[in-house]
């Protein structure tokens, strides 16, 4: 996956965690693989700019 269809998928996730269709802990764990796999590239990025990374959260990205 790229890292659009990654931030496609949080953002679905989002839309049910807001709208009820799912609870917050269920929304946890279908997030968990996109977070890891976002946090990865950012890791990634910074290593090659000599800089540190910016890692996100679960509970960052849904508000």
């Amino acid at each position: 996956m790229t890292g659009l269809e990654h931030k496609q998928e949080m953002d679905n996730i989002k839309m049910w965690l807001h709208s009820g269709a799912i609870s917050y802990e269920q929304a946890q764990r279908m997030a968990k693989p996109h977070i890891d796999a976002m946090n990865e590239k950012s890791k990634e990025i910074a290593k090659r700019c000599g800089v540190k990374p910016k890692y996100i959260s679960f509970s960052a990205f849904m508000r």
